[in-house]
């Protein structure tokens, strides 16, 4: 009972999380909506010093309600994936991949107003996909094939197919996940075992040798000798 009761309050705090971060992006969509500020003077903008805070402000703002709500579902989910299956590293993981996006994107993005949480929710989607692959064990596997399955179309937004869209920001923020992973790829949780194949494990059964396990331990002086001794005990039986 008490760990299902410890489980169970780790899901919530994790849901708070993921529900506050949702509203966060909601909340200030509303305020520029209100408040007559011009929303790009908090985007990413490459390669512009005065605007550097946008590395972090630039990813929780965006463009039109339809933008926001085609946003908000995916980082929600991967928010509550993180923070509930890999708990011990959740913040560090969190705040890794929005700075390392944001600060990519800064770096080489083209010189246009980069918005959106689109970034992060690559970044996350990567860091949970590679996550199965440096960490091999059942849970992180079950969670990649999971993310395979819900978000294998985002792939499609690696490319510049359109104008407005900030690929770049997807690409970097993939990247930002994997580089996370592999990070953190020694951070086991306590409910981690990695998978043991069948081919690694002990094998017991016996082995056979052509030769002495000790035969290249010994010189030739020191074998003759002892095949000396063994002809003279069995001259002696």
């Amino acid at each position: 009972m008490q760990e299902v009761s410890r489980e169970k309050a780790v899901f919530f705090y994790s849901l708070k999380i993921a529900i506050g971060l949702s509203l966060l992006c909601i909340l200030v969509h509303l305020f520029f909506l209100v408040v007559p500020i011009h929303k790009y003077d908090w985007s990413i903008y490459p390669r512009d010093f005065s605007q550097l805070y946008g590395i972090i402000t630039g990813q929780f703002i965006h463009a039109t309600w339809g933008h926001l709500f085609s946003n908000l579902p995916p980082l929600f989910v991967t928010t509550l994936v993180l923070f509930f299956f890999y708990r011990s590293i959740g913040w560090s993981s969190f705040s890794l991949i929005l700075t390392a996006t944001g600060f990519m994107v800064f770096l080489f993005g083209r010189n246009y107003s980069h918005i959106g949480a689109s970034g992060l929710i690559y970044g996350l989607i990567s860091f949970i996909f590679f996550s199965g692959i440096f960490r091999r064990n059942v849970k992180s596997i079950v969670l990649m094939t999971i993310m395979v399955i819900m978000y294998s179309g985002y792939l499609a937004g690696f490319f510049p197919t359109e104008e407005r869209v900030s690929w770049e920001s997807h690409l970097f923020g993939a990247i930002a996940g994997l580089w996370t992973a592999f990070i953190f790829r020694n951070y086991r949780e306590s409910d981690e075992e990695p998978i043991q194949f069948e081919w690694k494990g002990k094998d017991r059964t016996p082995k056979e040798f052509y030769l002495r396990r000790d035969v290249f331990e010994k010189t030739i002086k020191e074998r003759k000798e002892e095949q000396n001794i063994e002809n003279l005990q069995d001259l002696q039986d």
